[in-house]
């Protein structure tokens, strides 16, 4: 249920900011200049392909949890549901809009709380595609997207439900509701259940995939990218980017801590360690998807930034120790424009809901 919302690793009031300085003197000194080699007509091997492979699937599938149309109607119907929150307000789709690629669209860095009085420390992930990433959350606390419901709808901040059995009760006085989970989990003794309604959940997020142009190109369609594409995914392997943003997400398969190569300004999150308690896991974060980055701001885990171009100037600098040239800023922005997938505008068309509520 997707407050993946910016995470609930903790919550503060909006009158608490915490000053984010992007300048201190190793971030302003002079860094020589990214060298990126392409021919007047760029060609792009196989070999340099093998990292991003295979192509986005239509459908994120797990034999844990095979799709059935009865699943995937009740997820999309409990997407939209706010009676999946203490007081009613506030559903998966609240922060995570679909028809705008998932994202929450409030003016903020971060989302705000059930009561809208605070506001959370992370950024809100997109919902798509996300099914296929190795962890759930900027900490990676929890592994699978069946699992991923559970913590906004129990979270005080978020969907604000204290315990399961309130989230079930919160369905079953609704009989439209029993008819529907008994047709989604006929084997089932107890259908409407805590578990049911996270695995309904995932089984529709599992069908939220936006392929691109970029997975025709992979898919061997040399026709599917422009040469200045083909130039930005160029400066795209040599700046670095293709490090942690690799595989068939672009992203989403490990965490990192920020600044390899130059600290990276005023962090205070402790990401991964919030988690494992291990020091080594202070400041790393899981690796976002690039997919749809052009449709996705604010950016970082702390939604600090709101430009695309600012925030690839300063992955540049403080994880490779370069800076980018105008002409190549503009190929990179390109190439990852072609990240962009379409909606599935049937997919996620709203439903009515049970008892017209």
């Amino acid at each position: 249920m997707k407050r993946l919302c910016r995470n609930n690793y903790s919550w503060v009031s909006t009158h608490v900011f915490v000053a984010m300085a992007i300048c201190s003197c190793s971030y302003e000194r002079e860094l020589p200049l990214l060298e990126v080699e392409f021919g007047q007509d760029p060609e792009v091997t196989a070999e340099s392909l093998q990292d991003f492979l295979p192509p986005l699937p239509r459908v994120i599938e797990s034999p844990d949890n095979p799709r059935t149309a009865a699943k995937i109607d009740l997820g999309r119907i409990l997407f939209f549901e706010r009676r999946l929150s203490e007081d009613s307000t506030t559903s998966c789709q609240t922060c995570h809009d679909l028809q705008n690629y998932g994202r929450d669209l409030d003016v903020f860095t971060t989302s705000p709380g059930l009561d809208r009085s605070r506001r959370g420390l992370r950024n809100t992930p997109t919902v798509y595609n996300v099914a296929g990433h190795f962890s759930m959350f900027w900490d990676g606390r929890i592994k699978k997207i069946e699992h991923q419901a559970a913590a906004p709808l129990l979270n005080p901040m978020e969907m604000g439900f204290k315990t399961r059995q309130e989230v079930v009760q919160a369905l079953a006085t609704t009989p439209d509701y029993i008819e529907l989970f008994t047709g989604a989990f006929p084997e089932d003794d107890e259908p409407l259940s805590f578990e049911n309604i996270c695995t309904a959940l995932a089984t529709f997020e599992r069908g939220l995939t936006t392929p691109s142009r970029w997975d025709m190109f992979l898919k061997g369609d040399r026709n599917a990218l422009t040469k200045d594409e083909i130039r930005g995914f160029f400066v795209f392997k040599e700046a670095g980017c293709a490090r942690c943003h690799k595989g068939t997400y672009m992203g989403g398969q490990t965490f990192v801590r920020l600044g390899r190569v130059i600290p990276w300004p005023e962090e205070v999150d402790p990401g991964r360690f919030s988690v494992t308690r291990n020091k080594a896991d202070y400041g790393k974060f899981k690796v976002p998807s690039l997919r749809n980055v052009t449709q996705t701001k604010p950016y970082l885990h702390d939604g600090r930034e709101p430009s695309l171009k600012k925030v690839v100037e300063m992955m540049a600098r403080h994880e490779k120790g370069r800076t980018l040239s105008k002409l190549q800023m503009n190929y990179l922005l390109q190439f990852l424009e072609a990240l962009t997938g379409s909606l599935p505008l049937e997919y996620i068309r709203e439903p009515d809901l049970p008892g017209n509520h």
